[in-house]
């Protein structure tokens, strides 16, 4: 009896283009979100001071208005803000930033001072270069 096995390697092949994928998607979403963490920064840094202006502590500060990020007080919304970059496992590299302080929703959501929601415009800047970047997630 003569008999011949005819297999593919495609299986082999396939991985490792997932994986070098993988890689280049992680690598192009932490991208996306150091800029995004940036430009939160940078736009609650460059804020218009428009807002209503009051005393506390011997200090005097001057808040945004509605519809702007939130002007820089006392700097612990603007340093709570953390990463979790992405990894290069799983099948979704998810990345995410986040901050714990607890009148965050609230300048987000009742005084409408949006600086990380969609509605911000460091989420936006956030889209448009992710969008930009997008070319270079490629397997060659």
């Amino acid at each position: 009896m003569i008999s011949v096995k005819v297999q593919s390697n495609f299986a082999k092949k396939a991985d490792v283009i997932l994986k070098k994928y993988q890689v280049n998607a992680s690598r192009h979403v932490n991208r996306v979100l150091n800029n995004f963490r940036r430009d939160i920064t940078m736009n609650m840094r460059n804020t218009p001071k428009t807002g209503n202006t009051y005393e506390r502590g011997g200090k005097t500060h001057t808040a945004s208005s509605a519809g702007n990020p939130p002007a820089i007080d006392t700097g612990r919304l603007v340093s709570s803000i953390t990463m979790r970059p992405a990894t290069a496992f799983g099948k979704t590299p998810t990345a995410k930033v986040s901050t714990n302080v607890e009148y965050s929703q609230y300048l987000e959501l009742v005084y409408n001072r949006p600086f990380m929601s969609k509605e911000s415009k460091a989420y936006k800047q956030a889209k448009a270069f992710s969008r930009k970047m997008a070319k270079d997630i490629k397997v060659s």
